[in-house]
């Protein structure tokens, strides 16, 4: 079984190589689950994007950011990714 550091970094990678991430900011480790089979590591990312605006003047010069999470899940024997998902939170 690979270790959750090493699932981290598989994530992590590609998560890296299926997005431009120059457009993302504060790229951050949000939370890791072993399935309960414990044959999948559930690594999830957190990262704030731009959002569009439908106001002209209110995209000239604003940028508006939220918060986006992804999990990705990775195979615990193999390393290699199952599934990315989006992973909705409520922020305070």
């Amino acid at each position: 079984m690979i270790e959750v550091k090493t699932a981290v970094k598989i994530a992590y990678d590609f998560f890296k190589e299926l997005y431009d991430t120059r457009k993302f900011e504060d790229i951050l480790l949000e939370e890791v689950e072993l399935s309960e089979d414990k044959t999948i590591w559930m690594v999830t990312l957190g990262f704030y994007r731009q959002t569009p605006s439908v106001n002209i003047m209110e995209s000239i010069g604003s940028k508006k950011y939220i918060r986006a999470y992804k999990t990705l899940q990775i195979d615990a024997e193999s390393g290699a990714m199952v599934a990315m998902k989006n992973c909705n939170r409520k922020t305070d």
